[in-house]
């Protein structure tokens, strides 16, 4: 094994102002890691999970596991103290793919309490990481939460591949990505674990390990892209459907970027170089930070890291803003539009309260269903996110209005049929998703669209009045 004492990190700033568009059909690397989505089940514990690999300064093979658990997706019993308390247990197995066998693993537990019975709702984190020594190789890493007051599980798998560096050869990790929220005093980095990236962690850094066993320097090139894609609300279910031409049907262009920023440099030492990419607020959208490295003799290899810039806090909701838009789904569109002309905040909130309690004229009522509307909100986030927030497809806006289905049918991963009957011919009650066609082989999302019926008016239409009225609570579909 190569034991060299180059260990360098690398610090490269970037600020992200000003860029410029470019179109090029070469726009995709091969070797791209987009990190996790939710996984979300209703009544089980909330894992999300991150894998990474690289050399430590002895030259020893890492894996870094990291992870997040929901507070909110766990249960609570009193404790003594007379505060809230869930347990959980967390068993991280590593297994070696070739042979077929154990080669490390791990199990610990915490208790998690709060003065608060908001923790129920919380979607607070509990956070851990745990590095394990292994061999070059090609290894399988499950990781299983388990919720002790429920005895239900949650189980996340992940892949790393390490290879050999005393093969002379170049070799990047995978793309780490961690967040700061800048306007927290003593707030530190902590590891981001999903595709999408909240935007309330407004510092972002990505780092990546390079090793060069060669002996030759090595060109490391870097490119910041934003991809344009669509962010409009879901339209309703009666029209017609979206234009095939439309980015309401393509989703998101990968054809279509700008690049924010681009870098080079050269190394000329081998050994484990750490490099980290320094960036500061982005918009909302979807980027991929891309690695090139180059050397002699026609050495080439690439890696990179796609995410999405979604909303502050997301997959929750908590500002009045975010709150008021999804209220597109039960409005007129007058309503809506004079709703969303209001700039000032408390000015929003009283609106939103008027417009509740004015059709329910019951505030402990309202509440139930404000509280009943917002959580299937979040609930889409953490089903149906994509390039945009999950609420806003097609997906999310049938699941909000009418609920968790009675099943779903999954034909040949381009059709989902959601069905709230176990009539399946009965056509007001089965609803028809199809993949969109787009071009691109790497299209790395299901765009999942409704087919619309004319007919669906009528039923869309009672639907949006029981959520007004508050019968929502006592009237199925």
């Amino acid at each position: 094994m190569l034991r060299s004492n180059t260990y360098l990190l690398i610090l490269i700033g970037i600020l992200c102002a000003g860029f410029f568009s470019i179109s090029c059909s070469d726009s995709y690397i091969n070797n791209v890691k987009r990190g996790g989505w939710y996984e979300y089940t209703a009544g089980f514990p909330e894992l999300r999970l991150s894998t990474t690999r690289y050399y430590n300064e002895q030259g020893i093979p890492i894996i870094n596991v990291s992870g997040d658990v929901v507070y909110g997706g766990l249960i609570y019993k009193q404790n003594d103290d007379g505060d809230l308390q869930a347990d959980i247990t967390i068993d991280i197995v590593i297994t070696d793919i070739e042979e077929d066998k154990l080669v490390a693993e791990n199990s610990f537990s915490e208790s998690l309490t709060s003065e608060k019975n908001s923790v129920i709702y919380s979607q607070d984190l509990f956070r851990f990481t745990e590095l394990f020594e292994v061999n070059p190789g090609e290894y399988e890493i499950m990781v299983t939460v388990t919720d002790v007051n429920s005895e239900k599980q949650m189980v996340r798998t992940s892949t790393a591949n390490i290879e050999d560096i005393d093969e002379k050869i170049v070799s990047i990790s995978e793309v780490q990505i961690f967040g700061k929220e800048t306007s927290v005093d003593g707030a530190e980095f902590v590891p981001v674990t999903t595709y999408d990236v909240p935007a309330n962690l407004d510092s972002l850094k990505f780092m990546i390990q390079v090793n060069n066993s060669t002996g030759f320097p090595i060109n490391i090139r870097s490119n910041l892209k934003k991809f344009y894609a669509d962010t409009t609300i879901a339209w309703p279910m009666s029209i017609q459907n979206y234009p095939r031409s439309s980015i309401r049907y393509q989703g998101i262009e990968y054809d279509e970027f700008e690049i924010l920023q681009s870098g080079s440099r050269t190394i000329n030492q081998n050994g484990y170089i750490f490099i980290e990419y320094s960036y500061g607020e982005l918009d909302l959208g979807n980027y991929r930070l891309e690695i090139f490295i180059e050397g002699e003799h026609g050495l080439r290899t690439e890696g990179g890291r796609e995410f999405g810039i979604k909303p502050e806090f997301y997959p929750a909701v908590k500002t009045t803003r975010q709150m008021a838009e999804p209220l597109a789904y039960i409005m007129t569109d007058k309503e809506y539009e004079q709703l969303m002309s209001i700039e000032n905040e408390d000015s929003l909130k009283m609106a939103m309260d008027r417009f509740w309690l004015s059709n329910i004229k019951n505030s402990n009522l309202a509440e139930e269903v404000i509280s009943l509307y917002y959580h299937r909100v979040e609930e889409a986030n953490k089903q149906f996110s994509n390039y945009k927030e999950g609420w806003k497809t097609d997906l999310g806006m049938v699941y909000i209005l009418f609920g968790p289905p009675w099943s779903v049918n999954d034909v040949f991963n381009s059709r989902v049929i959601l069905s709230y009957t176990y009539n399946l011919d009965d056509p007001e009650r089965n609803y028809l998703f199809r993949v969109s066609d787009i071009k691109g082989k790497y299209f790395p999302f299901d765009n999942y669209i409704l087919q619309r019926k004319i007919y669906y008016h009528t039923l869309e239409y009672r639907q949006k009045q029981r959520w007004r009225t508050g019968s929502i609570l006592t009237v199925d579909l």
